[in-house]
């Protein structure tokens, strides 16, 4: 429709911010899961809208008071990493929903993830994680090198 005028940049700096807010609260979801902050992660999940979980090799979950009890049973796991790095990461924001798909390693694997956000008041709230074993990138070994010997 030419002579319509656009609206541009309202439009791209309104998605530049909410972008901004997913990937914050992506980040929220990685830092309170590595404190081990059980009431922070429940905070983080979406409480008006439909939830689910799907952690890897497991069956999905779709309640969300069962979602915070499976997260609940990997925090207390002893062997559960306390570290774990996120990179790779891709983020779309459409209107009021974001997905973030990245590669989490861990330890002893490589994990592929989504994290889908919507936008729950002024917050944005998970409300899909997905996560499943994933091969290294060709490109990086499967564990970090070990450092040379010093003799």
């Amino acid at each position: 429709m030419a002579g319509r005028p656009r609206f541009v940049p309202l439009i791209a700096g309104l998605e530049e911010e909410d972008r901004d807010g997913v990937a914050e609260a992506n980040r929220n979801f990685y830092r309170a899961f590595m404190r081990r902050d059980l009431a922070a992660l429940e905070e983080l999940w979406a409480s008006a809208t439909p939830v689910a979980c799907l952690h890897p090799g497991q069956p999905p979950l779709f309640d969300r008071a069962t979602i915070m009890a499976s997260w609940q049973a990997i925090m207390r796991n002893p062997e559960t990493p306390t570290q774990i790095k996120i990179v790779e990461d891709r983020l779309v924001v459409r209107g009021r929903m974001g997905v973030v798909i990245s590669r989490e390693v861990l330890p002893k694997a490589h994990l592929v993830a989504t994290n889908m956000f919507v936008r729950e008041g002024d917050a944005w709230r998970i409300a899909h994680h997905q996560s499943a074993l994933a091969p290294p990138p060709k490109d990086r070994p499967a564990q970090p090198a070990a450092a040379p010997r010093r003799d």
